[in-house]
């Protein structure tokens, strides 16, 4: 996988485990057995916004030049 794809992948995993994941959709709640509890997909969901936030910064650090 391409690295500059990395921070877009976890972004939108990030937002899928924080909204849209309804009964016909993968990894929803029926399906991993949490049942009604949406607490475990929030913080999921924050943790890979997390990364992708960590991986943009890390890539525009290196690209920026030594000052």
């Amino acid at each position: 996988m391409d690295m500059q794809a990395i921070p877009i992948v976890l972004a939108l995993l990030g937002l899928y485990m924080l909204g849209v994941h309804a009964d016909p959709l993968p990894l929803n709640h029926e399906a991993i057995g949490l049942g009604d509890d949406h607490f475990a997909h929030m913080i999921m969901g924050l943790v890979l916004l997390a990364g992708s936030g960590f991986f943009l910064i890390r890539r525009r650090r290196r690209a920026s030049p030594p000052a």
